[in-house]
């Protein structure tokens, strides 16, 4: 069986009216520059990742905040369901969602080729919500491990992809050329 067998594509996921929905809450809220590494060492390194990041969360001041988390939430853990059941897998051993942030990629973002899993941060499944696709640039690319083969996930607002976290699903997003790229990103355990 290949690798890229566990990678799977859900599309319209979400109404395009709801996208637009979160597309403006996003732009209405402050983004932090995004880290790499494990929790413990996570720093800002522009050389490896170049963009930024607002969490969601439902213990939160804000009513719109705590929503569109809980909002996600379902949406990640229904699709997640689906994704173990495609798979064959009779018991997804998922118990939770990690965490949800908004992502965006502005001219000449990007992130390198990198796996979710970190000791301190034990990822089993990565999921990516792509919101907009009026920029260009931007792909989700994914290689095998052994570098033999890269393919590169279409662009499609509404467009949910799931596949394991471990290091057999290195990844990257290469550089935005033109416009801002908006997507959902969570990881479950």
């Amino acid at each position: 069986m290949e690798i890229k067998n566990f990678i799977k594509i859900y599309d319209d996921v979400l109404p395009l009216s709801i996208i637009g929905n979160i597309i403006r809450y996003a732009k209405t809220k402050e983004f932090q520059e995004t880290k790499v590494g494990g929790e413990d060492k996570a720093r800002v390194d522009f050389n490896t990742r170049r963009t930024y990041a607002h969490s969601l969360t439902n213990i939160s001041n804000s009513l719109s905040t705590a929503h569109w988390f809980n909002f996600l939430q379902n949406t990640f853990m229904t699709k997640i369901k689906q994704y173990a059941i495609d798979c064959g897998m009779s018991d997804p051993v998922i118990n939770s969602i990690l965490n949800i942030e908004i992502l965006k990629y502005e001219d000449s973002g990007f992130y390198t080729w990198h796996t979710d899993h970190f000791s301190s941060s034990p990822r089993t499944l990565s999921c990516i919500l792509l919101l907009n696709n009026d920029y260009e640039g931007g792909n989700l690319c994914f290689r095998n491990p052994d570098k033999t083969k890269e393919w590169e996930v279409d662009i499609k607002s509404g467009r949910l992809i799931i596949w394991p976290s471990n290091f057999l699903y290195p990844h990257t997003v290469k550089p935005v050329t033109k416009g801002t790229r908006y997507s959902v990103v969570s990881w479950a355990l």
